[in-house]
């Protein structure tokens, strides 16, 4: 698969929107933490404006997205979902890479909260869990994963 990498835009956001909760569905989670979960997952202008998203297409069909914040001390991936049909089939791992090869240009190290169920994608790719927060429901963490140098150092 042949995928291409491209900025985001605001005509974009409804097909982001129904590919993070497709994404995150992918886990099989209840549908009543799905509707608690609505607002982390749903992306608008003001957000598309205030953080750097790459958009992940094959054959012109929208597959995928991340996006990433660069703070002065570390660069946080906010997002990061693909399409159900093409999980499990290394587009998150060329998403990911897109990503950091795009927007991360300063030798700081990389966080992400994970979804649980990401844990092991995101330590396949360099990433080490040294911390976690508490999510919903009550007792339910996200694992806070970092990696130290990015692709290339």
């Amino acid at each position: 698969m042949n995928l291409n990498f491209r900025t985001a835009k605001t005509e974009d956001i409804p097909i982001l929107n129904s590919i993070s909760v497709q994404s995150k569905g992918h886990w099989g989670y209840p549908e009543s933490w799905m509707e608690q979960w609505k607002d982390d997952l749903t992306i608008d202008t003001k957000m598309l404006s205030a953080q750097n998203f790459l958009i992940a297409e094959n054959e012109n069909q929208i597959i995928g997205f991340s996006s990433i914040i660069e703070k002065p001390e570390l660069y946080e991936i906010t997002h990061l979902w693909i399409l159900p049909t093409f999980i499990g089939k290394g587009n998150g791992k060329k998403l990911l890479e897109a990503t950091i090869e795009t927007f991360v240009n300063k030798d700081l190290p990389i966080i992400v909260e994970a979804d649980p169920n990401a844990e092991a994608f995101y330590k396949s790719q360099g990433f080490e869990t040294f911390d976690k927060v508490e999510s919903f429901p009550s007792g339910r963490y996200l694992p806070v994963m970092r990696r130290s140098l990015r692709v290339g150092s």
